[in-house]
């Protein structure tokens, strides 16, 4: 399940004065990957910009950590001798970076060059009157006159539950949302990022590829299909509700857990699927894909976060689970 919502604006890149080529490497505090946002995302899309490593296609907002800046980390990575070249800019990216631009007399910052789109003209829905740029309100960092969507959950449900869709540019006023290619459903958002939509009555079992249309237009996209699951004894799905660490070994509690779960985390994968008897689920931190890499970094002396998710047959934990850890 993939968690995509976009959080940064460029007058916040501003603001806290994050510049290309001379962007200070203490500012990064967090570990980035596919679907990070924010003000440090842009900041590294600037390094790896200012450095020849990705080029910002035509339209596209910094502060969205996607494909195009994965390929670009994993190739600053390989030039600059981090290994595993996977994308991932954690502890030891971090480091590396930080070498690089620690210097004794460094040059006061110029101001940035980030290309910016021109403010388009506002899209009116011709049947209200209502301005698209009002009426459709857009995610931080993301085009206006856009509509995106990134998530559905949760991803078993029956007919009659209610689906929470993720994105931005949907409509206050109206929205159809569809269920591969029919079976519409009107539903308004309040603030253009969050909407929820009844599962049309009806509806056969198995998988459903969902779209939203609206005054802007389709949010099919090929590289992102957004699926739900219609059977008629829907899971949750997993949730963290605390976690803790003994040792090398985390367990968490919660709930919606099976006999085979997997972890995605900030230090790497389990190598296995875990079991649980439905409240209880333990690993051991050694076992994480990125452990060794990190430790070396790290050499046992610093706290850091460890960022954990969890997935089995009935979907994705919806948010993260954030455990301190010393490592």
């Amino acid at each position: 399940m993939r968690s995509l919502l976009i959080l940064t604006t460029f007058s916040l890149v501003l603001a806290l004065g994050l510049f290309s080529s001379t962007t200070k490497a203490e500012i990064f505090t967090s570990n980035l990957t596919v679907g990070s946002r924010g003000v440090e995302v842009s900041a590294l899309q600037q390094i790896l910009v200012s450095e020849g490593y990705l080029v910002m296609p035509t339209g596209v907002s910094y502060g969205y950590f996607g494909p195009l800046t994965k390929s670009a980390v994993a190739m600053w990575q390989s030039a600059n001798g981090v290994l595993p070249t996977l994308g991932y800019f954690g502890p030891i990216s971090r480091a590396t970076l930080s070498a690089k631009t620690s210097v004794k007399n460094p040059e006061p910052p110029t101001q940035p060059t980030m290309p910016v789109e021109p403010p388009s003209t506002p899209v009116s829905d011709l049947s209200s009157g209502i301005s698209a740029n009002s009426d459709t309100p857009f995610a931080l960092g993301m085009r206006a006159n856009r509509i995106l969507f990134f998530r559905a959950s949760p991803l078993e449900v029956k007919p009659g539950d209610i689906v929470t869709l993720d994105g931005s540019g949907f409509s206050k006023t109206s929205n159809k949302v569809y269920f591969s290619g029919g079976n519409a459903v009107v539903a308004t958002s309040t603030n253009g990022t969050v909407m929820n939509v009844v599962v049309p009555p009806g509806l056969s079992n198995g998988e459903h590829e969902l779209t939203v249309e609206n005054v802007l237009g389709s949010s099919a996209n090929p590289d992102l299909k957004i699926i739900i699951r219609v059977t008629d004894n829907p899971q949750p799905p997993p949730q963290i509700t605390s976690a803790s660490i003994s040792g090398d070994t985390v367990t968490l509690i919660g709930t919606g857990f099976t006999s085979s779960n997997n972890l995605s985390t900030t230090f790497g994968d389990n190598p296995s699927s875990i079991l649980s008897n439905g409240t209880t689920l333990t690993f051991r931190i050694t076992d994480l894909s990125m452990y060794e890499k990190i430790k070396q970094f790290t050499q046992g002396k610093y706290q850091t976060s460890l960022w954990i998710y969890i997935y089995n047959e009935h979907g994705a934990s919806r948010e993260p689970y954030q455990l301190n850890v010393n490592i």
